[in-house]
C-alpha cells in the first residue's frame, strides 16, 4: 500500500520533534555539571495532579565533589565503599530534602519507598555509587518515582528559579555542598485536559510542544549557570493557563476539523457541477482535475501541522508559539483560498466543453433561411436535423427516418419503405397483420391498427436493458401503460423532454433526479437511502400492478460510488418482487467497468442487450 506523501512528511516531522525532546538520553556534559531529567503526567481538569518520573545525574566535577561528601556522610562503617544499605539511606534523605519542593508549577512528593526497599531495588535507583571508589571522578546517578499536584489557576511559573530551588537546594540540605557549575534541565510534560502552557519568555533553553484534541505534550531543555551569587543565566518562565480560548487544544480540534472536512468536500462538490454542465451524452467522459485534489490535501495537511506543532517556529525564534486564537483566521482563510482555487480550475475547464446544442441552433437558423420548415408526414413534427430526413423513393413523402421504421409503410402512398427490414406479424389482440422491422426487441413491437404490444413486461420480474439510447426501455413502459399498468420514471433528464420525446403524455408520473429545489417532482440522487428511496417504495408499496423505470445509473454512481447505487438497486428489486411489480434498468455498458456490469445483471431476471 502506498503511504500518501503529506502523510510520510507528517510522519518526519513527528519524529523529528520527539527525538528533539527527547536528545537528553547518553548526552555527556563536561565540567561541573547536575543534569536533572524528569517526566511528568498532569491532568488539568479543575487542579494540577498527576505523577512522575525523577532522575539527577552528577557529571564532571560535580561527580568529583559530591561523591567524597556522600562517603563522608553515609560511609557509617568506614570501609571506604558504600554498600547498598547506606545508599539507601542516602536516597532516602534525598527524597525527603525534595519532598514539598514546587516545580513547573506544582509541589513534588517522592513516593518511592527507600526505607523498605530491597537491596536490589536500591542498585535498579542508583548508579556509579554501590561498591564505587570514593576517590573515582566516574559520574553517578540517582532516579525515584513523584506525585504532583497544584493549583489550577493561571499562573506564571519560574522555570529556572524553581529548578536551582528545588534540585541545587536539595543537594545543600543533604550534603552540605553548595554547587556551582551548569544545571542541565531535560523536561518532559503531558498535559491532559483543559490547561495549556504558552507566554514563553526563554533565554538559553528551548521548548517543543505537540498538541493533541486531550491536551498537549511539552519538551523543555534549558542550561542554567549556578554561580556563587545565584543564577548567572536569565530567568525563565512560561505561562499556564487553566482555560483559555486563545490556547484552548480541544476548539482548535473542533476548528480545524471542520475547516478540514469543508477543503477536502470541495473537490469532489466541485466536480460534480462541472460534471453536469456537459451534454448527458458527454458527462461519462469528464474526468476531475487531480490538481485540485492535491491542493485540497495540501491545504488539510498545513492546518493540521500548524494546529500540532505550535511551536514549530521557535527554530526561528525560541519565545514565538501558536495560538489557537491564529487558527480563527487561518482556517476561514485557508478555506476561502481553496474555494477559489478549485472555483478557477474548473471554470477553465467549463470552456472546453462539447456543447452540441450549438450545433443544432445554427442549422436551424440556415434552414430556416434557405428553405421553408420541412415537416415529417408521420409525427406531423418539424425535421430540425437533415441527417434525420428519409425520403419515400416512390411519391417523395418526408419524414424522419425513425418515424418511417416504426410505420414501415409510406403515409403518402402505402409503399414499404424498408423492405430489407420488414417482417409480417399478426397482432396477438386483434387478430390484424402489420409490417415490422426484423431488428426490433419483442417488446417494442407495436400493433399498427390497435395499438397493442405483442409482448408482455409480466409482473414481479425485473428487466434489464443494455443499450446507450434507452428508447427500448421506453416503449417497454409505453407497453405497460397500455396495459393499463401504473407506471413511474426516475430519469436524469428534464421530465418536459421525456414526456415529448417518447410520447408519454400526463398517463406516467416523471420523477427529475436532480438536487434542484426549484421543483416538487425532483429526487435528490445523492440521498439514495432517503429521498430517492422513500419516493420508489411510497410508489410501489401504494401502487398495485406498478411499474418503475430507472433512467440514470450512471450518474447515480458518479454520486454516490458503486456500492451504495448497487445496494439502491437490489433494495427496489426486493421491494418489487413483494409487491409484484415489475422494475425496468437502462444501462450503458461502456459507461461503467465490466465488473460494475457484470454486478449489476446478476440482480435482474432477464436482460435485453442492444449492442
Amino acid at each position: 500500500m502506498r503511504v500518501p506523501t503529506y502523510l510520510m512528511a507528517f510522519g518526519a516531522l513527528l519524529m523529528l520533534l520527539l527525538v528533539s525532546g527527547a536528545e537528553v538520553q547518553g548526552q555527556n556534559h563536561d565540567g561541573d555539571t547536575i543534569l536533572v531529567e524528569t517526566q511528568m503526567n498532569l491532568t488539568s481538569l479543575g487542579a494540577l495532579e498527576g505523577s512522575g518520573h525523577l532522575s539527577i545525574t552528577f557529571e564532571g566535577a560535580a561527580a568529583t565533589n559530591l561523591r567524597p561528601a556522600v562517603f563522608n556522610k553515609y560511609d557509617s562503617n568506614s570501609d571506604t565503599v558504600l554498600n547498598a544499605g547506606e545508599v539507601r539511606v542516602f536516597l532516602r534523605d534525598m527524597g525527603r530534602a525534595l519532598n514539598g519542593s514546587t516545580y513547573w508549577g506544582v509541589t513534588i512528593e517522592i513516593t518511592t519507598d527507600f526505607g523498605n526497599m530491597s537491596d536490589e531495588d536500591v542498585r535498579s535507583h542508583t548508579d556509579g555509587l554501590i561498591w564505587s571508589d570514593w576517590a573515582s571522578e566516574e559520574s553517578f546517578s540517582i532516579a525515584m518515582d513523584m506525585s504532583c499536584s497544584g493549583q489550577g489557576f493561571s499562573k506564571v511559573i519560574f522555570v529556572t528559579e524553581s529548578a536551582v530551588d528545588t534540585f541545587v537546594g536539595s543537594v545543600a540540605d543533604v550534603l552540605e555542598y553548595e554547587f556551582t557549575g551548569q544545571l542541565s534541565l531535560r523536561h518532559r510534560v503531558l498535559l491532559t485536559g483543559i490547561g495549556s502552557i504558552s507566554g514563553l519568555a526563554l533565554d538559553s533553553g528551548t521548548l517543543n510542544e505537540f498538541r493533541h484534541p486531550l491536551g498537549t505534550i511539552i519538551w523543555y531543555s534549558s542550561d542554567i549557570e549556578v554561580t556563587d551569587e545565584g543564577t548567572a543565566t536569565a530567568a525563565e518562565t512560561v505561562t499556564y493557563e487553566e482555560f483559555t480560548v486563545l490556547d484552548s487544544a480541544q476548539i482548535g480540534f473542533v476548528v480545524v476539523l471542520i475547516g478540514s472536512m469543508m477543503v477536502l468536500r470541495m473537490p469532489a462538490s466541485r466536480f460534480d457541477k462541472y460534471r453536469m454542465l456537459h451534454p448527458k451524452k458527454y458527462r461519462k467522459y469528464a474526468k476531475p482535475r487531480r490538481s485540485v485534489r492535491i491542493s485540497a490535501v495540501a491545504s488539510t495537511a498545513s492546518m493540521w501541522v500548524v494546529y500540532l506543532f505550535p511551536s514549530i517556529l521557535t527554530v526561528f525564534n525560541p519565545e514565538v508559539i501558536i495560538y489557537t486564537v491564529y487558527l480563527f483566521m487561518l482556517v476561514p482563510t485557508v478555506v476561502l483560498a481553496e474555494h477559489f482555487y478549485s472555483k478557477g480550475v474548473y471554470d477553465r475547464c467549463s470552456l472546453d466543453i462539447p456543447d452540441e446544442m450549438i450545433l443544432e441552433v445554427k442549422h436551424a437558423v440556415v434552414e430556416v433561411e434557405e428553405s421553408k420548415e420541412v415537416m415529417c408526414e408521420v409525427c406531423a413534427r418539424p425535421i430540425d436535423d437533415l441527417s434525420e430526413l428519409h425520403v419515400c423513393n416512390e411519391c417523395g413523402a418526408q419524414m424522419h427516418e425513425a418515424c418511417g421504421e416504426r410505420a414501415q409503410t409510406c403515409p403518402g402512398c402505402g409503399e414499404i419503405l424498408f423492405s430489407h427490414l420488414t417482417r409480417s406479424i399478426q397482432c396477438k389482440s386483434c387478430g390484424e397483420s402489420f409490417l415490422f422491422s426484423g431488428e426490433e426487441d419483442e417488446y417494442a413491437i407495436q400493433c399498427g391498427k390497435c395499438g397493442a404490444f405483442q409482448e408482455e413486461v409480466k409482473q414481479g420480474r425485473n428487466y434489464l436493458i443494455v443499450d446507450r439510447d434507452p428508447r427500448n426501455a421506453y416503449m417497454m413502459l409505453r407497453a405497460m401503460g397500455l396495459s393499463e399498468r401504473p407506471a413511474m420514471v426516475l430519469t436524469a433528464e428534464f421530465p418536459g423532454k421525456i414526456r415529448g420525446e417518447y410520447d408519454l403524455g400526463d398517463a406516467f408520473d416523471v420523477k427529475w433526479l436532480s438536487d434542484s429545489t426549484t421543483d416538487i417532482d425532483n429526487v435528490n440522487p445523492k440521498d439514495l437511502d432517503g429521498d430517492a428511496m422513500e419516493t420508489t417504495s411510497t410508489f410501489l408499496m401504494t401502487t398495485k400492478r406498478a411499474g418503475l423505470l430507472l433512467d440514470g445509473i450512471e450518474m447515480m454512481i458518479e454520486m454516490n460510488g458503486f456500492d451504495r447505487t448497487l445496494a439502491f438497486i437490489k433494495r427496489v428489486n426486493d421491494l418489487a418482487a413483494i409487491h409484484s411489480a415489475s422494475v425496468l434498468l437502462t444501462v450503458d455498458k461502456l459507461a461503467v467497468s465490466e465488473d460494475e456490469y457484470k454486478s449489476i445483471s446478476d440482480e435482474f431476471d432477464e436482460i435485453h442487450d442492444y449492442y
